[in-house]
């Protein structure tokens, strides 16, 4: 029996993974460290241990890995985290959990103090951190208002409207702000975050 392929079938009856395997560019890749936040929010809820069965494979932080992979363990991981038919709270939950163990790190309490917690200049880092963790997908900010910003996503093979707005809703919790999300899809791959503070 293969622990892996079996709940790989099971989870992609609950979302298009299969699909967005078949349209990622080979050369989409992403750096390792996003694959230990998969582990971190896991080993937090207690269910390492049979995604560790699944995926037994270490990623080392700053290299390049492939974005398929990537895509595999962020849906598996979210099915562990919420069942596999709630596997899109699962992603969101593991990209807020990861924005808050970041910035609860020692490199994010050093960025949070430099950046003065201003969500503009975070979002800004976040567009930053994008290009350089990332060969896929285009992200662009802007701010029609004073406290309204819109993330832009373009070619994101990552979930706009789960994984990437987990991730956007962690970045305003880490730095105390409440903040109202609107997700503007145009396709699957392409679309918005307007964020209100």
């Amino acid at each position: 029996m293969d622990l892996r392929k079996d709940f790989l079938d099971e989870v992609s009856r609950h979302c298009d993974l299969q699909e967005r395997l078949r349209l990622l560019p080979p050369s989409a890749k992403l750096r390792g460290l996003y694959f230990g936040s998969i582990e971190a929010a896991l080993a937090r809820a207690g269910k390492l241990e049979t995604y560790r069965k699944m995926f037994p494979e270490r990623y080392m932080a700053v290299g390049w890995h492939p974005a398929g992979e990537f895509l595999e363990r962020i849906v598996c991981g979210g099915a562990l985290l919420e069942g596999p038919e709630n596997l899109h709270r699962g992603m969101f939950e593991i990209g807020r959990r990861n924005a808050v163990a970041f910035s609860e790190s020692l490199l994010g309490k050093v960025l949070l103090r430099l950046l003065s917690r201003d969500p503009k200049r975070l979002l800004q880092q976040a567009v930053a951190g994008h290009r350089q963790s990332y060969t896929h997908g285009r992200w662009t900010l802007s701010f029609p208002e004073e406290q309204t910003a819109v993330m832009t996503m373009e070619d994101e093979f990552l979930y706009i409207d789960s994984y990437l707005l987990g991730a956007a809703q962690g970045t305003f919790d880490a730095v105390g702000r409440q903040v109202w999300t609107e997700v503007v899809m145009n396709d699957r791959f392409n679309g918005r975050h307007i964020l209100r503070w």
